[in-house]
């Protein structure tokens, strides 16, 4: 066979580990076409191959007979295997010109509106469990001081005032003065000697977070920098101060983009966001990232002000070739302030929305146990602070955005300096459900979505119960065993129309702290 060669497309990316070799595990690999999003998760043979591939870097070249002989593979099978990486548009023929990009660009979106298209039952809608190629490179890669996952939450500053915003410094009414830049953040430099240290310590992917990213003065640097180390990133923004930049951003190729829309309706979004306008800017870089086949999710609380129209961004979702994420569980600020609870839906409310099949809560026949699931009591019930951690404005490595248990400060030490041999940290890491106070010891406990870090922020124990995940584990397990009795919460109307007949509730969003301490 004469040297066939093929190309590694600028939207790909990955990583190969072998970490694990030592103690019989194989070696595997990851990769991404980030394009489609889409990751690959390879094992013993390939994944030696696919660590070949990656090497080459973007745009790069690589040979069949050098990876043959740098492997001991025999070539025919190796450029068989590369002929389905190009199927799946991890390898290429030809180098890509942007005009050609553009065209794939093209069909990847006709062929995601497509997909959204097709009428779903109830079932396939429902957010099942299931195994995914990132679990599975992690899984296989876990050990101690291994970090494969990172949340940056860049900067507390935003340019929307949401009232549900549960940050630190986040007002709560406009006769409030704002908090969020108290705090002195990460410069440049740090972010870069960071992610060297990351790097380090096995990282696949970051995700860019805040307040706003694009708030964060040096953002597009980070950016760069990540693409330059071949680190997939997802970001999660407003994009109200991405709207000149779009298509700058999707040639980084993020792994996923999510915007914040609160509803299908501009004043019922502008009414959370506290921002007039702020749907149409949100809107148009939505629209514009379609168009580039950006992976894109629309990120939308249910709460009392979109309580009657939230759901019409599945319908924008679906035009968009995107996918509507729908959160329920309205939380306290990490500060402890209460007042969001006045957001977050009654019994009443919640029992018609928990039958919109859109919402990972779902509770109906079609979902086992009608949406409950039982829980191992000698398990560890989250997997934050495992392989994945998150990182402050100002430098706190903790296990996850949600969950304030500061583990070290990044100024003053290093990654592995901070994860290995951390007391802290072995001890959430290997803490089962049994030692929990209550959590899996109810009935209703099956239907718990439960976050650790909202008992940590409550009570400063993550073994407490959260106020939060009871109210929602007791409104769908009410739910649940009161529809395998017979009741339609629904009373025989099409969703719609029994969601608007419910009653909203009004809010005075002033700032409520426990006096109990």
């Amino acid at each position: 066979m004469e040297n066939k060669r093929y190309f590694r497309p600028a939207w790909t990316c990955g990583r190969y580990s072998d970490r694990n070799a030592s103690i019989g595990k194989k070696h595997v690999a990851i990769m991404y076409n980030l394009i489609e999003g889409v990751s690959n998760f390879f094992e013993d043979y390939s994944a030696d191959v696919i660590k070949h591939v990656l090497a080459a870097g973007r745009n790069g070249e690589v040979k069949v007979d050098e990876v043959a002989s740098a492997t001991g593979i025999d070539p025919e099978s190796i450029d068989n295997f590369f002929q389905l990486l190009v199927k799946n548009e991890l390898l290429s023929t030809h180098l890509f010109t942007r005009a050609r990009e553009m065209e794939y660009r093209k069909a990847v979106r006709e062929n995601n509106i497509r997909k959204r298209k097709v009428p779903q039952t109830v079932k396939e809608k429902l957010p099942m469990d299931t195994s995914s190629a990132e679990q599975s490179y992690f899984e296989a890669i876990e050990d101690e001081g291994v970090v494969a996952s990172v949340m940056f939450e860049l900067t507390y500053n935003c340019s929307e005032k949401c009232i549900h915003c549960y940050n630190p410094g986040a007002t709560r009414n406009d006769k409030e003065v704002s908090h969020r830049a108290d705090r002195e953040e990460l410069k440049l430099d740090d972010y870069k000697r960071i992610i060297d240290e990351l790097d380090e310590a096995g990282l696949v992917k970051v995700c860019l977070s805040g307040g706003d990213p694009f708030s964060k003065p040096h953002v597009w640097e980070i950016i760069d920098y990540l693409y330059q180390k071949e680190i997939a990133f997802d970001i999660f923004t407003n994009g109200q101060s991405l709207i000149y930049d779009i298509d700058e951003l999707a040639y980084y190729y993020p792994r996923l983009v999510g915007i914040s829309i609160y509803s299908g309706i501009a004043k019922d979004h502008d009414a959370i966001t506290r921002v007039p306008g702020s749907w149409e800017k949100s809107m148009t870089v939505a629209r514009r990232l379609s168009e580039l086949a950006v992976p894109m999710n629309l990120k939308c609380c249910v709460m009392q002000p979109n309580l009657h129209s939230y759901y019409l961004v599945n319908d924008i979702a679906r035009s968009l070739g995107a996918m509507p994420q729908f959160e329920l569980n309205i939380t306290d600020s990490v500060e402890g302030d209460q007042c969001a609870r006045q957001l977050r839906l009654t019994e009443e409310q919640l029992q018609v929305v928990l039958r919109d099949a859109n919402v990972p809560m779902y509770i109906g026949k079609e979902a086992p146990n009608y949406g409950g699931q039982p829980r191992l009591m000698d398990d560890t019930p989250c997997g934050a602070g495992k392989t994945s951690f998150c990182i402050t404005p100002d430098g706190v490595l903790q296990p996850c955005c949600a969950y304030p248990l500061a583990l070290g400060s990044l100024r003053e030490k290093s990654v592995n300096e901070i994860v290995v041999g951390n007391d802290t940290l072995r001890k959430w890491q290997n803490t089962p459900l049994d030692d929990y106070e209550e959590c899996g010891r109810h009935e209703y406990c099956d239907y718990c979505n439960l976050c650790p870090g909202q008992a940590q922020s409550q009570y400063g124990d993550f073994r407490k119960a959260a106020e939060n995940c009871c109210y929602m584990a007791k409104v769908r397990h009410r739910l649940a065993h009161r529809m395998m009795e017979g009741y339609d919460p629904l009373n025989g109307e099409e969703f719609e129309s029994a969601l608007q007949r419910l009653p909203k509730a009004t809010v005075d969003l002033h700032r409520i702290y426990d006096t109990k301490g």
